[in-house]
């Protein structure tokens, strides 16, 4: 288990980088992804080494993993998707993504409020 974890705790780790805006991309160590692109993400735990990967799964059949090495935790990953990501969405991922988190939930625990994006 040790081993398995062991890249996760090299100083300087980056798991993901996300550019926001209208031609955003989330890149990580093999892909980049557009934001717009992406149809489903998730946070899945590894059965095997009980470690979360981040799963994004994009409109052209491709899935994505990010290893997490369990340092990111599922209210920090919801907040993040959701600040900087779910605005540059699809309609249709953000409906996807609006039944998967729960508001309520990040207000009272994280003290998390989604902004709406500012329309000039």
């Amino acid at each position: 288990m040790t081993l398995w974890t062991l890249p996760g705790l090299m100083p300087g780790k980056v798991l993901f980088v996300i550019i926001p805006g209208e031609q955003g991309t989330i890149h990580s160590k093999k892909d980049t992804i557009p934001i717009s692109s992406i149809r489903d993400i998730n946070l899945v735990r590894n059965p095997l080494n009980l470690i979360n990967d981040i799963v994004i799964e994009t409109f052209h059949d491709k899935k994505i993993k990010i290893r997490t090495y369990n340092l990111l935790g599922d209210l920090d990953y919801e907040m993040i998707v959701d600040q900087y990501s779910y605005p540059y969405m699809t309609e249709n991922t953000k409906k996807v993504w609006d039944r998967k988190v729960d508001l309520e939930h990040l207000r009272k625990e994280a003290r998390y409020e989604r902004k709406e994006p500012k329309i000039d």
